[in-house]
């Protein structure tokens, strides 16, 4: 077994943690200030609590299922994200593959993060396997206004994980709308189920148009697991048209990623901007903010010399490693 849990802190911090930090702004106006935070995406790897839940098929992720999944497995894996989340320090994270509150509120309890005042939204999904989408949010820099989870629909769709849409504001500034999503993947064949992803993709347009006709500078922050590429036309088509901005599309066929698959990486992870955000009165995030959290020590390299992130499992077999995504962030302006 491959153990992942010995994190070194400082090679880690990246002087990411030093980003977060209250400034003067250098120009005229000596009043404003500015806050630097991050925003990020994490895609947990199926973190299961241990026990069966009569409503989903989860019966494998527990003691006496397939993939013997314990409270010893369990605590390492909840120990490890949990270093990870602080190494990067989000104030807002957006969560894939959670099964549950409960096992959100035990990973903001790890002691990484229990000083961080994190509050969690939740709701239990449509998924069949009962894997979530859900976020947590540091409160004192956070404010949240109302969130809601949009169902999925479509062909293919009925039993997908929902939307989640979050409205609230930085430090009490102009108000913002985050989505968070988990597209379908691509097991059965990337062609055969793309269809899958371009409804949702439709689907979460149509929400943001919506949103856009009441106002058109609206700021909104689009993350997730899309299970495409950044020019896929699920993403570059259906969903951003001329009034976002990928974050994360710089990444795309440099040989770096957020998931390897047999040795190709792919950047299915992103945060993705309306271009209200690239400069405005309160907010202003850099077309060079997207990041991808790739520290050697949460990954893994093989016999050939390719990496690819510590994964939890490999089918059965347990690796004992964090994810097999990195997580996602960009840094954003809050000028106050």
């Amino acid at each position: 077994m491959v153990t992942y849990r010995t994190i070194n802190k400082q090679s880690h911090n990246n002087g990411i943690r030093n980003d977060i930090n209250t400034n003067k702004m250098n120009n005229n106006t000596s009043s404003t200030k500015t806050k630097k935070i991050n925003i990020g995406f994490y895609n947990v790897e199926n973190l299961f609590d241990i026990y069966d839940d009569p409503q989903t098929s989860d019966e494998d992720f527990t003691p006496n299922g397939i993939m013997q999944w314990d409270k010893e497995r369990y605590n390492d894996k909840l120990e490890d994200l949990a270093e990870v989340i602080d190494d990067f320090n989000p104030v807002i994270l957006g969560l894939a593959e959670v099964e549950n509150f409960d096992v959100i509120n035990d990973l903001i309890k790890q002691k990484e993060l229990a000083e961080i005042n994190y509050k969690i939204i939740h709701a239990e999904n449509n998924d069949t396997r009962g894997i979530d989408v859900a976020a947590i949010y540091n409160s004192d820099i956070f404010n949240l206004n109302d969130y809601r989870y949009h169902r999925v629909s479509g062909k293919g769709n009925s039993n997908t994980r929902d939307i989640l849409e979050l409205n609230g504001n930085f430090m009490n500034q102009s108000p913002l709308t985050i989505f968070i999503t988990h597209w379908p993947s691509r097991r059965k064949g990337t062609n055969e189920t793309e269809y899958k992803r371009i409804s949702i993709a439709k689907q979460l347009r149509s929400i943001i148009d919506k949103i856009l006709q009441n106002n058109s500078n609206e700021n909104i922050i689009i993350m997730g697991d899309f299970n495409d590429e950044p020019s896929d036309i699920s993403i570059h088509k259906y969903l951003m048209k001329d009034d976002f901005y990928n974050l994360h599309k710089k990444y795309e066929d440099k040989n770096i990623g957020t998931v390897n698959h047999r040795g190709e990486w792919l950047v299915f992870d992103q945060i993705i901007i309306s271009k209200s955000l690239l400069d405005n009165n309160t907010y202003q995030i850099s077309t060079k903010s997207g990041e991808i959290f790739n520290d050697e020590d949460i990954t893994f390299t093989h016999r050939d010399g390719n990496k690819s992130p510590s994964r939890t499992y490999g089918g059965i077999k347990y690796y004992g490693g964090i994810s097999d995504h990195y997580p996602v962030f960009a840094k954003l302006v809050v000028k106050y």
